[in-house]
């Protein structure tokens, strides 16, 4: 079967990120470039350097400057939604008028929880599959994670979590949300710590999220630089979990017996996962060709995304843990 394919959104994400030195792609365009029998038939950017770019690279594709200007009578089997967030609604419902079976859209899904449930009702309507791409889900990292913080494979009873990012709870943040919810379920509690009026998007930054199991994870925001922050440190009665940069590196460390009579401590650190991020756009936009070819369940779904946001409006509404 030929995958028709559209792309709202010719950003970084979309098209311009391109392709890693080693040979990774970045952007969902090249993604789908490296599918067999896929052919990528659309693109909208309201930026016309971006258009030229993208039809330069896919000159099959027909590409317009805005939603409105795509002519009717179009059928696709897979849309990316990679514009601004504040898009990504009016873009997944334009999209439903070409009759995909799947949407893949990028993270967070929508500006609220509201608008996202909106989103996911809009498509499951329609028969739509709607992925949300918080990318990591497709990686050896979380693989990697999922494995030793199984009770019977190492951490044991998780008890803590320290996670550190920047660029906002939206943008970043929700990235370890879902990581966290898709390790351990749903939570029990999600609790802002800064004492100082939330951000212009209406969200707090850093937080605190609780499950009834007795586990809190810290996310904290990094703020003034202009460096990608994502690292941390996960623990459990068996030991502990490191990640840095954003997951590219993950390491493990054992408890063991103390030279301190009635301690422990952490042995010698071990990587246990170095491809961290590798494939973590071509995992997402390969499982929305396979799904629009043979149905299922996707990995990340738009009922997962609905949930990170609906954390973030946990956080905003309930109370200070510092007062």
């Amino acid at each position: 079967m030929k995958v028709r394919v559209g792309i709202i959104g010719l950003g970084k994400i979309g098209h311009r990120f391109g392709i890693s030195p080693q040979g990774d792609p970045l952007s969902h365009s090249e993604g789908y470039a490296q599918i067999p029998n896929v052919t990528i038939l659309l693109g909208i950017d309201p930026d016309p350097e971006a258009c030229r770019d993208f039809q330069q690279r896919f000159s099959q594709a027909q590409v317009y400057s805005t939603l409105q200007d795509v002519p009717d009578g179009l059928h696709l089997d897979v849309v990316s939604v990679c514009s601004p967030t504040h898009l990504h609604a009016q873009g997944v419902i334009a999209a439903l008028a070409w009759q995909p079976r799947v949407i893949l859209c990028e993270k967070p899904l929508g500006v609220n929880a509201a608008e996202a449930e909106m989103m996911l009702a809009a498509c499951s309507a329609r028969g739509c599959i709607l992925i949300t791409n918080y990318s990591r889900r497709w990686t050896p990292m979380l693989q990697a994670l999922k494995h030793l913080t199984n009770r019977d494979n190492g951490l044991g009873t998780p008890t803590g979590a320290c996670l550190r990012y920047n660029g906002g709870l939206l943008h970043n943040g929700t990235h370890w949300i879902d990581m966290l919810l898709a390790l351990f379920g749903s939570v029990a509690g999600a609790y802002r710590l800064e004492k100082s009026p939330v951000t212009e998007d209406d969200a707090p930054e850093s937080i605190a999220l609780s499950w009834n199991s007795g586990l809190t994870a810290y996310l904290i925001t990094v703020r003034g630089t202009g460096c990608s922050i994502g690292e941390g440190e996960l623990w459990g009665t068996g030991g502990m979990l490191r990640y840095s940069a954003g997951g590219q590196q993950v390491t493990w460390q054992t408890v063991q017996p103390s030279q301190w009579s009635g301690f422990q401590e952490l042995g010698q650190a071990k990587i246990i996962c170095e491809a961290g991020l590798k494939g973590h756009i071509l995992g997402a936009v390969t499982e929305a060709v396979q799904l629009a070819q043979n149905g299922g369940q996707p990995t990340c779904s738009g009922a997962d995304g609905v949930f990170a946001l609906q954390v973030v409006e946990m956080a905003k509404n309930n109370k200070f843990l510092i007062k």
